[in-house]
């Protein structure tokens, strides 16, 4: 599961749909997302519906499906999946929570508590687990940078609202990235907007300024 892109692997999407997410956290931060895209929403229907098809036409003697997988996923490519709105959280309009968030944080009574994160940078975390992993959301305001910067775990990043740059690719309300721990890079926040993300992080981020090292020691990330 590393893959980087707009959207993530297959594999996701299949964990995803058969519930065999790690924890809570991921799926949360994964029917987001499934909430939010088009894109990943045809992957998981596409993926039940071939899980269903291939548990309909399975045979105690392992007869040969009396189909081809290769043409439903081809149908279900081309259907086309009407937008879900995204519900705005209560206390906050500005602040585009997609309902499984929503949904979670009413179950645990989770509330957003934002934290200066750096210059234009807000952070609130949701979700602790037992080996440093975070759900966390970040506020960032418009053309700000996150420095150049690496990762001693997986991160899972969900765009809510406005837009990144990750070198030359952007990402968007919906869009998924991952990265991991073999992964640096530099993320400029688009100049239309204040950017919103939903993070799963494990593990500290790694920075090499050493005057970015200390200040990590005040934000925790």
């Amino acid at each position: 599961m590393t893959r980087r892109g707009n959207v993530l692997d297959d594999s996701w999407y299949l964990d995803y749909a058969a519930g065999n997410l790690e924890s809570k956290a991921h799926d949360v931060i994964m029917a987001s997302h499934v909430e939010l895209s088009d894109e990943a929403r045809q992957r998981v229907d596409t993926l039940e519906r071939v899980g269903a098809a291939l548990m309909g036409q399975k045979t105690a003697s392992g007869e040969t499906l009396g189909f081809d997988v290769d043409d439903i996923l081809r149908r279900d490519w081309e259907e086309v999946v009407d937008a879900v709105p995204v519900p705005a959280n209560d206390t906050d309009p500005d602040l585009p929570l997609p309902a499984p968030l929503t949904d979670w944080m009413g179950e645990t009574g989770t509330k957003v508590k934002w934290s200066f994160l750096g210059p234009g940078l807000s952070k609130a975390v949701l979700w602790r687990g037992p080996r440093g992993q975070r759900l966390w959301l970040l506020r960032a305001q418009p053309g700000v940078s996150i420095p150049h910067h690496g990762h001693n775990g997986s991160e899972l990043t969900l765009v809510l609202k406005g837009s990144f740059w990750d070198g030359e690719t952007q990402y968007k309300p919906g869009d998924l990235e991952e990265a991991h721990a073999g992964v640096a890079h530099d993320i400029r926040i688009d100049e239309a907007g204040e950017c919103v993300c939903l993070a799963l992080t494990e593990g500290k981020l790694r920075f090499d300024n050493p005057l970015l090292r200390v200040f990590q020691l005040f934000t925790g990330l």
